[in-house]
């Protein structure tokens, strides 16, 4: 019996449990009902915060680099900003390039071939802005923004890239340039260009469109676009010989793509004429004192397309002229520079400004041994300073001679020389009013991380040292009255 009373007691307390778990169990889906909404309410509260947060940052990024450029402005230097480019053929490696932070480049010397094993402190290198490895074409643009869109106020703007082969300057300028077998057979085959991930120059172009187009009831913009070429000191007017330069009243029988700098003679005549008839390229300094090529083709542009359609024309017709191999080498060789005129006029007071935005691909920045070079060394200046040896101790010179005379032009301009010696190389006489002028001057160094361009990348670096400390003058607005 005493069994019996306890089982049924098990039983009774069994049965309370039963209920009181059933009632609990009941309870849950409106318990988790409310720990959901308290749970969403706190994500939506965190949400909104990071929302807030992303805004901040934003107006404190925008801010800082409107003072950033502000304090440039009134300093008249030149930007420099650094984009590395992941290693290559060391996939995988951490590279000889990294950055603490956004002004900051190290060059990691003891990850040369030649330093392995050494104890060597790394290179420090100050620039505007130092982009990470990942950065994307957007991001790189975003920072040269504000001085593209100061061409369309009357603002000068030159924009260059500079860099050893394969280091991304055609990719940051224009993009990925893809040349596809186009229609025809034999020589009338004609190659199709193709465009991909837009760089700087195509970006700021389909930019400044836009903003003609939402302001269009207040100014009238006109466009014009030109390419150049420099190859062994030749000027090569790259529109020169299309349809759209056909199109445009150019005579496509005269051939102006490959013609030297022309000069007076000694009888004082005028040597720009060819002798089939046509016009030479000749680098003038107009009645403005603006550096100009008299004789270049300028193709009006009312679209992004039609400045498309320019570059697709001209860069088909070279690849059509040149075989891979020799296209590949010339294109390491040659300096190619894009020019952008932009005028407007207020609709209201007639009052017009005049711009020009120029975009410069150099050539490669290669360098190569010396003749004959030893160890001993005397104090070094000038451009040995920019080539001075690294991990060895050979001496060494620029494959491309144009840029040789660049870095004396820089050099010359560092030390404030009254006379830069512009004139000893087509492309520094070109690009004299970006180095010279009220012009907003930015240097885009492209570098390579691998360990075996660590020479190549220190010159490059080097190089845009040097160039962020030329003074060219506070950028000045250029009015013109329209009649």
């Amino acid at each position: 019996m005493k069994i019996q009373a306890e089982a049924s007691a098990i039983k009774t307390h069994f049965k309370i449990l039963r209920r009181t778990t059933m009632d609990e169990l009941g309870q849950l889906p409106g318990q988790a009902k409310e720990w959901a909404e308290q749970a969403s309410k706190a994500v939506d509260a965190a949400q909104s915060e990071v929302g807030l947060l992303k805004n901040q940052l934003a107006l404190e990024i925008s801010s800082r680099r409107k003072l950033l450029h502000e304090v440039q402005d009134l300093r008249g230097t030149v930007r420099v900003y650094c984009r590395p480019r992941p290693p290559v053929k060391s996939a995988g490696s951490a590279g000889t390039i990294s950055s603490p932070s956004h002004e900051i480049g190290l060059l990691h010397r003891e990850e040369a071939l030649e330093c392995q094993g050494s104890e060597a402190v790394p290179m420090c290198f100050e620039f505007d802005q130092m982009f990470a490895r990942n950065a994307t074409q957007s991001e790189v643009y975003a920072e040269v923004e504000e001085i593209v869109l100061g061409s369309l106020e009357g603002f000068n703007a030159c924009l260059l890239a500079y860099g050893q082969a394969g280091s991304g300057k055609t990719y940051s300028m224009l993009g990925n340039v893809e040349i596809l077998k186009g229609d025809g057979f034999g020589d009338d085959a004609k190659p199709m260009i193709k465009f991909v991930d837009h760089g700087i120059h195509l970006l700021a172009i389909r930019q400044i469109f836009q903003v003609s187009n939402e302001r269009k009831d207040r100014f009238e913009d006109s466009f014009s676009l030109s390419i150049l070429e420099i190859h062994d000191e030749k000027l090569i007017d790259l529109v020169a010989g299309t349809d759209i330069a056909e199109s445009n009243g150019i005579i496509k029988g005269i051939d102006r793509r490959y013609c030297r700098v022309s000069k007076m003679n000694e009888e004082g005549e005028d040597s720009s004429i060819n002798d089939d008839g046509s016009r030479k390229l000749e680098i003038r300094t107009n009645h403005e004192g603006d550096t100009i090529v008299q004789g270049q083709v300028t193709i009006p542009i009312n679209s992004f397309e039609d400045a498309l359609n320019v570059w697709k024309e001209s860069l088909s017709l070279r690849a059509k002229s040149n075989t891979d191999i020799n296209l590949k080498a010339r294109e390491s060789s040659t300096h190619v520079i894009a020019t952008i005129e932009i005028m407007s006029t207020n609709i209201t007071t007639g009052i017009g400004t005049v711009g020009k935005l120029q975009f410069g691909d150099l050539a490669c920045s290669d360098v190569t041994q010396k003749r004959g070079s030893s160890t001993s060394r005397s104090n070094s200046i000038g451009m040995d300073n920019i080539l001075a040896p690294l991990g060895n101790s050979f001496e060494w010179k620029f494959k491309n001679k144009s840029l040789s005379t660049l870095v004396d032009v820089v050099d010359a301009r560092v030390n404030f020389s009254r006379s830069p010696p512009y004139r000893n190389s087509t492309l520094t006489h070109v690009l004299r009013d970006a180095l010279e002028a009220d012009t907003k001057t930015v240097l885009l160094v492209c570098a390579r991380s691998d360990p075996e361009d660590i020479q190549n990348t220190a010159n490059s670096m080097r190089f845009a040292s040097k160039m962020r400390k030329v003074v060219i003058g506070k950028a000045t607005k250029r009015h013109i009255t329209m009649a």
